[in-house]
């Protein structure tokens, strides 16, 4: 029995994982700063899997141009399920962003040429002709006069979405421009962690069906817990790992936290009284 368990957990997770390999655009801001301050403007990535990121690097195309310019390398080596960081200055982003660049996520200091609201910005394989893995902007239309500009503000991609070949507006939350005007330790305002929420994308609203009504849980990958909502009714879970051992059990509540915080960084499933299994990964 226990063999079929875990012939069972490890094809589930193959056939979750197998696909699971890529790298994405999911925030850049656009901070504000005075005169003679620098401004906090950058992206974050994610690497979904394991990726070797020493290829892959970041182009820009100016609001009102039409040719790419600028390739700046993401980081050397294998990183997996981590985010990366692109920053015109480390000072400024970690005294916006305290405790977000740490050897544990990974995060990279490169400096950038540019994160202007009104650019293009695409993600590239240099080994491979330039080959598009995923893009924010229309290329060729002037970002200016565009619905996706985001100057002076930020943008978050929504979850489960990207990467992306050609620019989906709809795959984005646009927050509107000038969001971020005198916000921001440089004016003497709070952090701009109180504003943006980094490090919150999730690789899927992970919609299942329970008993007819619609749940989802979230953030997927999670650190410290992820929250379940939109349960009817209360159901008994347990928690495996990839070997088929059981680290978890308990109740799912609506609303409520489960506390992964003592898990291992990895890949487990979720397995329900009800039939489901949901992929979880710990960060």
């Amino acid at each position: 029995m226990k063999q079929n368990l875990l012939y069972s957990l490890i094809i589930s997770m193959i056939t979750l994982t197998s696909f699971s390999q890529s790298v994405k655009i999911t925030t850049m801001v656009e901070g504000d700063c005075p005169t003679g301050s620098v401004a906090p403007r950058f992206i974050e990535l994610y690497v979904e899997g394991t990726v070797d990121v020493t290829d892959l690097k970041i182009q820009f195309q100016f609001a009102s141009a039409t040719n790419w310019v600028t390739n700046n390398n993401i980081g050397v080596g294998e990183y997996t399920d981590t985010y990366l960081y692109l920053v015109n200055d480390v000072d400024a982003f970690d005294v916006n962003f305290p405790g977000i660049r740490t050897a544990q996520n990974a995060t990279l200091g490169t400096v950038l040429s540019s994160v202007e609201g009104g650019d293009k910005i695409r993600l590239v394989d240099s080994s491979n002709s330039d080959e598009v893995i995923d893009i924010f902007g229309v290329d060729g239309q002037n970002g200016e006069t565009s619905t996706w500009n985001f100057s002076n503000s930020y943008v978050t991609r929504n979850n489960g979405s990207g990467p992306n070949t050609s620019f989906v507006e709809s795959e984005w939350t646009i927050t509107p421009k000038n969001t971020l005007l005198f916000e921001g330790v440089c004016w003497g305002e709070d952090p701009l962690d109180t504003i943006i929420n980094l490090q919150s994308y999730a690789l899927s609203t992970a919609e299942v069906d329970f008993s007819n009504s619609r749940i989802s849980y979230y953030p997927n990958p999670a650190k410290n817990f992820i929250k379940i909502s939109g349960l009817s009714n209360n159901t008994s879970f347990v928690m495996y790992d990839i070997l088929g051992t059981q680290v978890l059990k308990g109740i799912l509540e609506n609303n409520k936290s489960i506390d992964i915080n003592e898990l291992s960084t990895g890949i487990y499933l979720l397995k329900t009284e009800t039939g489901h299994t949901l992929k979880v990964i710990k960060d």
